[in-house]
């Protein structure tokens, strides 16, 4: 079967910042010959599935990325559409223009009963509307995803807990893809590394609180680690704190039904659920500025090992990006254990895990210690996630989703 599908994503704000600060005059171009650039700049994941959906015989798809502002009045322009045109309307009208038969949203801030049943009226094409979710929710976001005809997750965890909510999910793992090999290695000007972690360190329930412990932990025993972080302000910390302090008093004193009886505590009761805490000076004095796309790519490949920790909402299952992306250029992953870790690579010989703080120092120290075994793991590690683990092969058991649950339902969106 044949069909057209459209991923309606967003981007990091700040590689989108960056990427109109390298590429000035990427703002004067056509809508189309921006979009082009800007993808094949950015690598971003949902990209990559577009690239290789579009390998698939019988299948057309496009990426639409609802943050990029500049591309997005460019489009608005070139189509003479009112200035005074909403978000939500102004990306209705780019699905509709490609006339879809999947739609596959990201930007969940679009996603509300009232836009999708708009959708679906405006694009009559749709047969069916899918999303992806791998991060902490809470009871409104829940009802959103409800909305989708098939929601997509990240770890078999995630995976049984939304099936148990009632939502029609799918186990798929992220995954490497293999061209990003073919451009990193041409300008490189990152230094070698001993010991790297790439990726966010945001304080809360729900985040990365225990992936904050591990890297303190990790500096304090005086490893040589390079830490390319996106942080949280102060004042934000600060905020989260005070949410945290005022939802533990009314628990104490036994006024916990106010939680829900006012907005704004409602909103953020999750942040009660574990302390809050600042970064250490020598947190603070060890990061530098996050990278995204083929800088962050480039920044792994120069690693020797890779740091990996799961943010609590993964729960007792492994399936982060990192895995695959560390892997994927050859840098040693140094993961914590999970019950299916055994399911993806095989630890010893593809990975080394570690199941406690202390476990995690030693091996990260024995493995710099030990050159010749760590880089037999790491290509060994490479090598799996090359064959299993890339974006092509998810793109596959995407594919064969799609066309049994357009299948199911009669090709008539129910």
């Amino acid at each position: 079967m044949s069909y057209r599908f459209i991923r309606v994503t967003n981007n990091y704000p700040e590689y989108l910042c960056d990427f109109y600060n390298r590429h000035p005059d990427a703002q004067s171009m056509s809508y189309k010959d921006q979009h082009k650039q800007l993808v094949e700049d950015s690598i971003e994941v949902a990209s990559a599935y577009v690239k290789n959906l579009n390998k698939i015989e019988g299948i057309s798809a496009v990426e639409l990325i609802t943050n990029a502002e500049i591309l997005q009045e460019t489009w608005r322009k070139e189509q003479n559409i009112s200035v005074n045109i909403t978000k939500k309307d102004l990306v209705l009208l780019q699905i509709k223009d490609f006339i879809p038969d999947v739609v596959w949203l990201d930007d969940l801030s679009l996603l509300d009963e009232d836009w999708k049943s708009k959708l679906l009226k405006e694009v009559p094409s749709i047969k069916l509307f899918i999303g992806h979710h791998c991060a902490p929710s809470n009871p409104k976001l829940i009802e959103s995803l409800k909305l989708f005809d098939v929601l997509f997750t990240c770890t078999p965890s995630l995976e049984v807990g939304f099936k148990e909510l009632g939502i029609n999910s799918f186990l798929m793992y992220h995954g490497f893809e293999e061209s990003i090999l073919e451009n990193i290695d041409k300008v490189n000007h990152y230094d070698k590394s001993d010991f790297l972690f790439t990726g966010s360190l945001i304080s809360g329930a729900g985040f990365h609180k225990t992936r904050i412990d591990y890297i303190e932990s990790l500096l304090k025993a005086s490893v040589n680690m390079s830490l390319y972080c996106n942080l949280e302000k102060k004042s934000k910390i600060a905020v989260k704190k005070i949410f945290y302090n005022l939802i533990v008093i009314l628990h104490k004193i036994g006024l916990e039904k106010i939680i829900d009886l006012v907005p704004f505590l409602k909103k953020h009761k999750a942040f009660g659920g574990e302390s809050v805490h600042f970064y250490s000076k020598n947190l603070l004095n060890s990061t530098r500025l996050p990278v995204f796309g083929y800088e962050m790519y480039k920044v792994l490949s120069q690693s020797k090992i890779c740091f990996n920790i799961h943010g609590e909402v993964a729960g007792k299952s492994a399936g982060n990006i990192r895995l695959f992306e560390a892997t994927g250029v050859g840098s040693c992953l140094v993961t914590d254990w999970k019950e299916n870790i055994a399911t993806l690579f095989e630890p010893g010989k593809e990975i080394v895990t570690y199941k406690n703080k202390e476990d995690c120092i030693e091996k990260v120290k024995w493995l710099l210690d030990n050159p010749k075994e760590r880089d037999r793991i790491a290509k060994a590690g490479q090598k799996r996630t090359l064959e299993n683990h890339t974006i092509a092969k998810r793109a596959e058991l995407l594919n064969s989703v799609i066309l049994a649950e357009i299948k199911k339902r009669g090709n008539i969106h129910v």
